[in-house]
C-alpha cells in the first residue's frame, strides 16, 4: 500500500469510524427486552384499542389531555402517538436496564397497564349486559 501525502488523516478518520461502528454494534448485542417489557407492549396495544373502539362507539371520552388531542385529530395518529411515545420509553428503560429502577419502572409499568385492561374488560362487560340501552 501507498501512503499518498495527507492520507495520514484520512486513516484516522476511517479507524474512528470503524472503531464507533464497532462499539454501536456491541451496543446492539446487549439489548433485551424482558418478559414484562412483552407483556408491557402488548397490554399497551391492547389499552389502545380498547380505548379506540369505546372511543368510536361513544361510549367514553378520552381523559388524557394529548390522547384527546392526537384522537380529534384522527384515529390513526392516536393509536400511532400512543405506541411511540410508550416504546420509547420502554426503550429508554431497557437501554438502562442495569438500574434497578428502570426494571421496577417497567414492571409497574406493565402492571399498571394490566390493571387498566382489567378495567376495560369490567367495561366492556357492562356495555355488553346493558346493551342496547348504552
Amino acid at each position: 500500500m501507498k501512503v499518498l501525502p495527507g492520507s495520514h488523516g484520512r486513516r484516522q478518520v476511517a479507524a474512528t469510524i470503524e472503531q464507533g461502528l464497532t462499539r454501536f454494534r456491541a451496543g446492539l448485542g446487549t439489548f433485551y427486552i424482558s418478559p414484562a417489557s412483552v407483556a408491557l407492549l402488548l397490554l399497551n396495544l391492547m389499552d389502545g384499542l380498547f380505548t379506540l373502539t369505546f372511543l368510536q362507539l361513544d361510549v367514553a371520552e378520552e381523559l388524557n389531555p394529548l390522547m384527546r388531542v392526537a384522537y380529534e385529530h384522527s384515529p390513526l395518529v392516536f393509536m400511532s402517538s400512543k405506541l411511540v411515545i410508550v416504546n420509547a420509553g420502554l426503550t429508554l428503560l431497557c437501554l438502562h436496564r442495569a438500574m434497578r429502577a428502570s426494571r421496577l419502572a417497567i414492571r409497574a409499568g406493565a402492571l399498571i397497564y394490566a390493571i387498566i385492561n382489567v378495567y376495560h374488560l369490567a367495561f366492556l362487560t357492562h356495555l355488553i349486559r346493558h346493551w342496547p340501552f348504552f
